[in-house]
């Protein structure tokens, strides 16, 4: 079995956005995504690489030592009260190759299924260290459909495993919520 890469969670610079952007089109355009769907998806992401109070903002999630992220992730700090703050990691989009391998019916989905894992496992933990730079302690991760909210249940039990940084998981609704320990 293959070993997954690490992955580091991390702002974009001007230039692994542009290698990002560059490589996520191709990858489109060679039939792995809808072409419309990845440009419409940079062209907003363009407009969030600042972080502005208030406004979601994006992060990428990088392999190890490689400029193109793997995952494209919205993130927004926001407020319960004057007292405290919640940080909300609101999307993941995984690299056009990395979910095209994902719905695939061959033995190409287990592979992408533990490097999804993997990044969102890491996303999670990125948002959460974010988190407590800005104060924050708790961040919720919001499940659209059944499918993600059972996959946030999963991620929430290989979240606790984590004997680095420890957190206490909860879902809470269809929020996945994790504290800092």
């Amino acid at each position: 079995m293959a070993k997954l890469p690490l992955f580091k969670f991390k702002a974009f610079t001007t230039e692994s956005f542009q290698t990002t952007s560059v490589a996520w089109t191709a990858e489109a355009l060679a039939g792995k995504a809808f072409p419309s769907d990845v440009e419409q998806l940079i062209s907003w992401a363009a407009d969030h690489l600042e972080p502005i109070v208030g406004k979601s903002v994006v992060y990428g999630i990088f392999p190890d030592n490689s400029k193109v992220a793997d995952a494209i992730c919205e993130v927004v700090v926001t407020r319960l009260s004057s007292r405290s703050k919640w940080v909300k990691m609101l999307r993941v989009r995984l690299r056009p190759k990395i979910d095209e391998a994902l719905n695939s019916v061959d033995d190409s989905s287990n592979f992408a299924m533990r490097e999804a894992l993997a990044i969102f496992m890491n996303a999670t933990i990125g948002v959460l260290q974010f988190g407590e730079s800005e104060n924050a302690s708790t961040i919720k991760v919001y499940g659209r459909t059944r499918q993600q909210l059972d996959f946030l249940r999963f991620l929430g039990i290989e979240l606790e495993k984590v004997k680095t940084n420890p957190m206490k998981v909860t879902i809470e609704g269809r929020f996945l919520v994790v504290k800092s320990i």
